[in-house]
Order: structure tokens, then C-alpha cells, then sequence
């Protein structure tokens, strides 16, 4: 028998607030881009294993419609970080998934994002040829921690 995922209507939250100025294509994406575990081999295939804490590291980045609500209030925090970033208050957030079996089942794969930084200015351009990249506004940002569950 197949196996089917659905999916939509998805939810953003950082530091409590909702998220809905989504642009285009891929609006949210959430990588972990360090290994969990080192793994060293020598010799007679003796093998060590040792947790790398930085795999626990999150990169976020979000497509935001420029000039709308949920620009201005990340702008807004980006400016804070870059004006004082010891008293910053960190971003914490979640998101969550929703995916359907196809036959009336929804289960939500939440992340759950913790000491979250701005990581990147946000980049602007001019485009006389319809570009439409001129119209949003990415988010570039890493957290300390995320957590992956299913529920």
C-alpha cells in the first residue's frame, strides 16, 4: 500500500508572534547544516564517537513579503541586535508542519527553535525586466538549538 503526505496550512511563530507575509517559493526553510556526532577511525578499524553539540545549530531563513507587517517587526529586531547585541533578547520560535495520510489523518512535525540571531543583513535590488525578487525581503537566521518532533 502507498504511503501519501499532504500538506498545508502551515504556522510560524517567533517570540510569539505569527507569521503570514509569506512571499514565494520555498518561505520557510530550516536546515541543520553540522553533523550530530564526530566519528574518528584509526587503526585496526578502532573507532571513537564523540557528540558534536553543534549539531544541535539550526539555520532559518525566511521569504517575507518586502514592506509588509512582518517585515517591518523583523527589521525592527534586526535593528536591536545590530544596536546593542548583549542586551538583545533572543528569537525563540516554532514551526509546524501539518501533513495528512490521504485518508483523513494529520499529524504535525514541529521544530521547536531556540537562541535564534539574525545571521545576515537583508539584500535589496532594482530589476527593470520583472524580477520579482525586488518584492521580498529573506530572512537569514541561526539558532542554538532546534528540537524535531511528531505528533
Amino acid at each position: 500500500m502507498a504511503t501519501y503526505a499532504l500538506t498545508g496550512n502551515d504556522d510560524l511563530f517567533l517570540n510569539l508572534r505569527s507569521f503570514k507575509d509569506f512571499s514565494d517559493n520555498s518561505t520557510i526553510s530550516i536546515t541543520f547544516p553540522n553533523e550530530k556526532v564526530g566519528v574518528s577511525t584509526g587503526k585496526n578499524g578502532n573507532t571513537t564517537y564523540a557528540t558534536n553539540t553543534q549539531g544541535e545549530n539550526v539555520q532559518v531563513e525566511l521569504r517575507i513579503v518586502a514592506g509588509s507587517k512582518d517585515d517591518q517587526w523583523l527589521n525592527g529586531l534586526s535593528l536591536q541586535q545590530t544596536n546593542d547585541l548583549p542586551s538583545f533578547v533572543l528569537l525563540n520560535g516554532s514551526f509546524s508542519k501539518r501533513v495528512g495520510d490521504g485518508f483523513g489523518k494529520v499529524k504535525r512535525i514541529n521544530y521547536i527553535l531556540q537562541g535564534g540571531v539574525f545571521r545576515q543583513n537583508v539584500d535589496g535590488q532594482e530589476n527593470l525586466q520583472g524580477d520579482t525578487e525586488q518584492g521580498t525581503a529573506v530572512y537569514r537566521m541561526t539558532f542554538a538549538r532546534g528540537i524535531r518532533t511528531i505528533v
